[in-house]
């Protein structure tokens, strides 16, 4: 079989193309294609398919895919939902391999719509041939000219080829992200919008995006990821070869009503779970097309600072105030200049401006353009910088030579320079852009780009050395819950994390044999797999100072078992352990992205103010260890008022033992231990929860 990836490249290759059910009202959705087309120069061949017409907008036309004479490397149609799959039969009759499918009335529809679109699936896998859609907004591939879309973002717009990608699983909004960039001049490579997915998915239209030799940044609208291994390995993909990838993800829900049985499953909710997938794998969540493009542009234009040290100069000194204060707040450097620069900056500025950064310009420009040029190539060639961002608003009587002036010192530095000017005009922008000087309109848009864009380089490096991925998440089956006892049994066998001494008793009678070796003070615990959470039920007794309280206790929990109606194994007895630090710990089988890791702030309060960090399997101790350390509490393992801190370290270790042992145990469904508490060096599991496979 063809890897998906490569039939999407092949598809996308396509140079002669079958339009069936052609139109010859370029306005109708299969009429649409063929006039963009032509009016745009495909390099290709284009053959309508129409029993009814000899001749269509001008082409010679055939009755059926089978009547064409020669090869055809892509059938575009736009059929009748019951028509598609007798078509897509006799394509690959014929010999053809790819397949875009516009027509609605699928799994979207009904369920008969589901039934036809399962058997484009089935043709699809049987004759390793690609089809994208159903239900669908169609490809585009910018170099040849190939538009097999009947997009209305194509109505006015030129096809400019470029290095901005797109994958859409949305036609709406594939067509806005089209329409803006093209608007923008940036250029597209290749587009393809995904619809129902029966065969070609946003994965695989990822992978061609990191494949394709002339896509540099890569674009996606995500709603509902089917391949979650195939997702992590096309982001990975994209890291290694240097694509940055910034996505809209559509959706915040949290996990539904059968992941409530556990802390695990309610916290680490769908839209958690796909943000660990690109903060893990190196893709960046942006807000809007408007955001992707912003930060985009700055890619496209290679003015990305290297270290992210950047240099403000200001027509206004407000302005030069509020761009310092957001790019503090971004998380970018801001660095003082050196005293050689400082010394030459006092050399072109009036002297009631001060040579820091950032430094302000002040109305002088008007009068006095020279001095804006002098400051410019001052700062634009100071060592302790990365880039430069230049502030102007209106200055259009002066715009021309401010302009010059920017182009110079960008010629002459090399550095990447950012400019927001607040009224330019069109042509003034155009010009910019044309020697790669990204322009915005105002100061949160810049900013918002240089963060997008700076995290992005950051975490591709990390993404490139991410693990490979599991096997694809199987399908969820039933799966019971045991008990904290025989939790911690399974964990002892796993290894990795240490226990608190106990011993468990059916009856009360059996207490005073049962802690003979141990050391109060005592906790006592009711165990049933239908109380998983006894603290909320009163199943917990804490304090217990010796074998009497003890005793009492354990008919207390009994008794409150019995009138709460649940079976009971007995009663967990156990050594009360000191500590500073409480933890919550969750391995969990996503159903989308497979085995993952939660790690957080724990004890009975956890779900008050969530403090967790997600990241998908297999991880490192290391990885871990970072991951402990983004949490909001993370400077409570380092002693605070006066407690010990934590050994990190040997925590992470164990959880990577422990992340091995669920890895490698696939009747293993869920671990919860809540808490995991710490004092120095000492690390002891309190409570654990497991959910395994029924066989």
């Amino acid at each position: 079989m063809t890897n998906p990836r490569e039939k999407t490249a092949r598809l996308m290759a396509a140079t002669r193309i079958a339009v069936v059910g052609a139109s010859s009202d370029p306005t109708k959705l299969t009429g649409r294609p063929i006039a963009y087309m032509l009016q745009r120069g495909f390099k290709g061949e284009i053959i309508p398919i129409n029993p009814s017409r000899a001749e269509i907008q001008g082409l010679r036309a055939y009755p059926s895919l089978a009547a064409v004479d020669r090869p055809v490397d892509l059938a575009l149609i736009g059929t009748a939902a019951a028509q598609v799959e007798p078509i897509i039969a006799e394509g690959i009759s014929a010999g053809i391999k790819s397949f875009v499918v516009l027509s609605s009335g699928f799994s979207e529809h009904d369920a008969e719509g589901a039934r036809l679109q399962t058997r484009l699936t089935e043709l699809a896998r049987c004759h390793d041939v690609a089809i994208v859609g159903p239900n669908c907004l169609g490809v585009i591939n910018a170099e040849t000219g190939l538009i097999a879309s009947f997009t209305t973002a194509m109505e006015e717009n030129a096809l400019t080829s470029g290095g901005f990608g797109f994958a859409s699983q949305s036609g709406a909004l594939g067509a806005y992200w089209l329409d803006l960039v093209l608007q923008a001049g940036l250029g597209v490579s290749r587009w393809i919008s995904t619809g129902n997915e029966c065969d070609v998915d946003l994965a695989a239209s990822i992978g061609m995006l990191v494949d394709d030799p002339l896509t540099k940044v890569i674009g996606a609208y995500v709603e509902d990821v089917k391949d979650g291994p195939a997702f992590r390995a096309a982001l990975r993909d994209a890291a290694h070869a240097n694509k940055p990838v910034f996505v809209i993800k559509a959706g915040r829900s949290q996990a539904g009503a059968a992941a409530a049985a556990s802390h695990t499953g309610a916290m680490a909710g769908e839209d958690r779970v796909y943000q660990a997938c690109f903060d893990q794998y190196g893709a960046v969540r942006v807000a809007s097309v408007t955001e992707m493009i912003d930060a985009a542009k700055l890619v496209l234009h290679d003015a990305v600072p290297a270290a992210g040290k950047i240099g403000v100069l200001s027509v206004s000194g407000g302005a030069g105030v509020m761009l310092a204060d957001a790019i503090e707040s971004a998380g970018l450097g801001f660095p003082a200049f050196t005293a050689q620069t400082a010394e030459a900056l006092s050399k072109t500025l009036p002297g009631y401006s001060k040579p820091h950064n950032p430094v302000d310009l002040t109305a002088n420009v008007l009068a006095n353009t020279e001095m804006f040029r002098k400051t410019l190539s001052v700062v634009s060639a100071t060592p302790e910088l990365d880039a430069c961002i230049l502030f102007i608003g209106l200055m259009h009587s002066i715009s021309d030579v401010l302009t010059e002036s920017i182009l110079a010192a960008r010629a002459a530095s090399g550095r990447p320079f950012i400019v927001v000017w607040i009224g330019a005009r069109p042509d003034i922008v155009a010009k910019l852009d044309a020697a790669r000087i990204p322009v915005y309109p105002d100061i949160p848009q810049a900013i918002a780009a240089l963060a997008h864009a700076s995290r992005a380089r950051a975490q591709r490096s990390r993404a490139a050395l991410a693990g490979d991925a599991p096997e694809r998440a199987r399908a969820a089956g039933r799966s019971r819950t045991v008990t904290e006892w025989q939790s911690k049994a399974r964990l002892r066998e796993i290894g990795g994390v240490a226990l608190p001494a106990g011993a468990m008793v059916s009856a009360g009678h059996e207490v005073a044999a049962a802690i003979a070796a141990l050391k109060g003070p005592f906790v006592a615990k009711l165990q049933s797999p239908a109380m998983p959470h006894k603290s909320e039920h009163g199943g917990v007794v804490l304090g217990l100072a010796d074998a009497s309280a003890v005793t009492e206790a354990v008919r207390t929990l009994q008794q409150r078992g019995r009138e709460a109606q649940v079976e009971c194994d007995g009663v967990l007895i156990e050594q009360m352990v000191g500590f500073d630090i409480e933890l919550i710990v969750g391995f969990r089988r996503d159903p989308v992205f497979g085995p993952m890791l939660m790690v957080g702030r724990g004890g009975i309060e956890v779900e008050l103010d969530p403090d967790i960090a997600i990241a998908l399997l297999p991880l490192s101790a290391e990885e871990i260890e970072a991951l402990l350390r983004s949490l909001r509490s993370a400077r409570l393992f380092d002693g605070f008022r006066g407690r010990q801190p934590v050994e990190l370290g040997a925590i992470a270790q164990a959880l990577a033992k422990i992340g091995a042992g669920f890895l490698a145990d696939p009747g293993l469904e869920e671990i919860e231990i809540n808490p995991r508490v710490a004092r120095g060096s000492n690390v002891v599991a309190l409570d654990a929860l497991m959910k395994v496979a029924n066989p």
